[in-house]
């Protein structure tokens, strides 16, 4: 089905778990609307970039118990108090980003019916929960463990970091409220700029200025 031709007041569709009567040809699949059995073949797919994708991700792959942050330690301490602020700031920013997308990525996963581009999203979701831990362990390990409370709630004790976050997750939030293909696409959307602008912006070297 051509997206032009989808009304947005339409509920957005959500593929059954279990549909046995479901058309898995590759000239029927679509990644939305499609009657997918959700099967994974990997063998005999219509979008191969996928599987691709699927692969270049599993190689990206790493644990942060893996990395020695010795030195991270130590040079936090001779931070200034600004450098610290925007230190903190941007562990907390990022945290609640990959949070909150560990949990919107299963419902935008839902309505899709191309089995291999259900399986990347499956990594990301996997790869999102691992970022989670990434962050909690440089909080864990670099600071004090008197302030670490405050820096896991800086994202929401900071009016811009706040403002942010509340604009991407109310995106978010209005497919969860009222899942129509319009609601769903704005969702979409949001996700690509949360990993672009918003992400991009807290590995930015140049952000604290």
């Amino acid at each position: 089905m051509s997206l032009h031709l989808v009304n947005s007041c339409h509920s957005m569709p959500i593929s059954p778990i279990f549909n046995p009567a479901g058309d898995d040809a590759i000239e029927n699949r679509s990644i939305w609307f499609g009657n997918t059995t959700n099967l994974m073949q990997l063998n005999d797919v219509r979008y191969t970039w996928a599987v691709g994708l699927y692969q270049q991700m599993r190689e990206n792959f790493w644990i942060p118990q893996r990395l020695d942050i010795t030195q991270d330690v130590t040079e936090y301490g001779h931070l200034t108090d600004e450098e610290r602020y925007a230190y903190d700031g941007i562990l907390s920013y990022l945290t609640f980003l990959d949070s909150v997308q560990t949990c919107n990525i299963p419902h935008l996963k839902g309505s899709v019916t191309a089995p291999e581009i259900s399986l990347c999203m499956a990594e990301q979701i996997s790869q999102e929960a691992m970022h989670n831990q990434s962050y909690q362990y440089l909080i864990e390990t670099i600071i004090p463990s008197d302030r670490r409370g405050e820096v896991y709630d800086f994202w929401r004790t900071d009016k811009v970091l706040r403002d942010r976050c509340e604009f991407i997750a109310s995106l978010y939030q209005q497919y969860i409220d009222k899942q129509t293909t319009e609601s769903y696409f704005i969702a979409l959307v949001a996700d690509y700029l949360l990993e672009s602008l918003y992400f991009y912006n807290g590995l930015n070297n140049d952000v604290a200025h």
